[in-house]
């Protein structure tokens, strides 16, 4: 069953909607895709611009997610779905557009992903599903990057997670030593690097905005702030050149 989402602007207004999906919720015993323009967004990250994030405007949205027991399907692309179409300091992104689903849902269609597409035509992206139900989850297993190797924390953040306290079988402490270096790394680089695919598509929504900002106010400071984000962009494009070049095994 898919219930397409179309919410009002207003808090108050959209709780008739939360109140109208959980009465379809108590019935449905099928796998339920939930998806659409919610107008709502559930953290500080899914914003970009505009005024402060405050947890009473998303607090009954996450109430209906989590009473319902839903989930959201993961999204490659940018991290916004929405844009108003404004530059300089009136220019907001958000991320008011998602696909949520039940455990039905899950069971059927393990390895489903959305992809936010290019905005073209309008100013929310639309949304792609794809419900692969051939593909079983697995767990990812420990890549290292070699680009992490040439910054400058990488040697202090192995140093650090190297020095455990252990008493025993040296073999064994030497394992720990691996396993906790790399718990180590995997965090940092989350929070370092982040995924770098999503950054791209974040930074080209954020240059389409600088240039746009460029052409009607042509000064030195909207082309400094646009040189910035390039280089930017150019930094997370040369990461991603280079983790595809180590994927393939190229010399």
């Amino acid at each position: 069953m898919v219930s397409a989402v179309y919410a009002r602007c207003n808090t108050v207004e959209r709780l008739e909607l939360w109140d109208e999906l959980d009465s379809i919720a108590e019935h449905v015993q099928c796998p339920w895709i939930i998806g659409g323009d919610f107008n709502v967004i559930l953290d500080e990250e899914e914003k970009l611009g505009g005024l402060d994030f405050t947890i009473n405007e998303a607090i009954d949205f996450a109430s209906f997610i989590s009473r319902n027991a839903l989930s959201e399907v993961h999204f490659s692309g940018s991290k916004y779905t929405w844009w108003n179409g404004r530059i300089e300091e009136a220019c907001i992104f958000k991320k008011l557009d998602r696909i949520l689903v039940n455990q039905e849902f899950l069971d059927v269609f393990p390895a489903s992903e959305v992809h936010h597409l290019i905005r073209q035509g309008s100013n929310h992206a639309p949304l792609h599903l794809s419900c692969n139900s051939y593909e079983v989850p697995i767990i990812k297993p420990f890549r290292f990057m070699n680009f992490w190797s040439r910054h400058q924390q990488f040697k202090k953040i192995v140093e650090d997670s190297w020095k455990i306290d252990f008493v025993g079988n040296p073999f064994l402490e030497f394992h720990a030593k691996l396993k906790n270096v790399k718990k180590a790394l995997s965090a940092w680089s989350k929070e370092v690097f982040g995924n770098v695919f999503q950054q791209i598509a974040m930074l080209e929504d954020i240059i389409k905005v600088r240039e746009a900002q460029l052409q009607i106010h042509p000064s030195a400071d909207n082309r400094a702030a646009l040189n910035k984000v390039e280089v930017e962009l150019k930094n997370y494009l040369r990461l991603e050149e280079e983790f595809w070049r180590q994927k393939a095994g190229m010399k």
